[in-house]
């Protein structure tokens, strides 16, 4: 009896020793699959219009330290223009996208702040800024890169800014795509990047952003200046001229509010050009904001009717030039100040 308890004690001692150098191998081969199974990265593919994202910068708590804060100046704000953003040739007003990245990267690792555009235009209203070192970033003309390139590139970082759209080329997409011109947005684009809470749109007018003549010799000059009418041979009057620009100003304004439910109050100048009759009728038609071509800084007391911005949106805008620019205002503000 003694020899049969000690042989069922070492028997099931043996066994409880099996399974667990058994446990501990599974466990160790589980541990071992589970090092190499690498989870899928998360891919962002498209804009999410149903519900409003809230973009943070895509760096590292590593990479936010490095960023040391620094005060380049205050209660102004430097306001920069873009266009098209491509690696396509040919065309002047051009940055291509891995540029444009370098650009808004400059600005992060600069520690300079991109505001919204309502957040400008209460400082022109009142001369209050939510933060130091506010820049304003706008785009002219309402291209589709601003969708495809620029766009991904701003949410990365959490960055707001401003499209001024040719209202009267934002058509459905059969549409759009057209000879000798570069494609537009869609509407379904523009209401994808309002609804994330990064973008807004202003108006460049209704369809005044091509040139005409001038003169009867055909000399070339913008739109929004007074033509020469071919049809009467002579130069158009100011009364058809202020009615010309009243109308497109009125249906860029009226278009765009009407299936955006939002009230336009800003007109970008298509190549900058004002005179006191496009001011006026600007106003007549309800804007109550002009953004122009004009270089400089928007400070206090800015006249709401010639704001003021600095294109950079060209191909030999780099690192050291936005330097340039932003070591500017930094000592127009320690100017002021002393």
């Amino acid at each position: 009896m003694p020899n049969k308890r000690l042989f069922l004690t070492v028997f099931i001692s043996c066994l409880l020793l099996v399974v667990t150098i058994l446990g501990l191998g599974d466990l160790y081969q589980s541990k071992k699959n589970a090092q190499k199974v690498q989870p899928f990265p998360q891919v962002d593919t498209s804009i999410s219009i149903s519900e409003t994202e809230n973009a943070e910068p895509n760096v590292t708590r590593n990479e936010k330290a490095t960023v040391k804060p620094q005060k380049w100046y205050n209660n102004q704000v430097v306001v920069l223009t873009y266009h098209h953003v491509t690696d396509a040739a040919g065309q002047r007003y051009v940055i291509a996208p891995e540029q444009f990245a370098e650009h808004m990267a400059f600005l992060h690792e600069n520690d300079l702040h991109p505001i919204t555009l309502d957040e400008f235009l209460r400082f022109v209203d009142t001369g209050s800024l939510p933060t130091e070192n506010a820049v304003l970033i706008t785009f002219d003309d309402g291209y589709e890169s601003y969708y495809t390139k620029a766009f991904p590139i701003l949410r990365t970082y959490g960055y707001p800014s401003v499209n001024f759209v040719i209202a009267g080329r934002l058509r459905d997409v059969a549409e759009r795509k057209r000879e000798n011109m570069t494609t537009p947005l869609t509407r379904q684009q523009v209401m994808e990047m309002l609804h994330s809470g990064l973008a807004d749109i202003g108006s460049h007018t209704y369809s005044l952003h091509e040139e005409e003549a001038r003169n009867e010799w055909g000399e070339m000059g913008p739109e929004t200046a007074p033509v020469y009418l071919q049809d009467v041979k002579r130069l158009e009057n100011e009364k058809e001229y202020r009615d010309r620009l009243y109308v497109d100003f009125s249906m860029s304004r009226a278009g765009l509010h009407g299936w955006m439910s939002k009230d336009i109050k800003a007109i970008s100048l298509p190549f900058g050009y004002k005179n006191p009759i496009v001011l006026e009728t600007a106003r007549q038609a309800g804007y109550e904001y002009v953004f122009t071509s004009t270089p400089g800084f928007a400070k206090r007391g800015v006249d709401p009717f010639a704001i003021p911005r600095n294109d950079v949106g060209l191909r030999d805008v780099d690192e050291v030039k936005l330097q340039q620019l932003f070591t500017k205002a930094k000592k127009e503000f320690e100017g002021e100040q002393s």
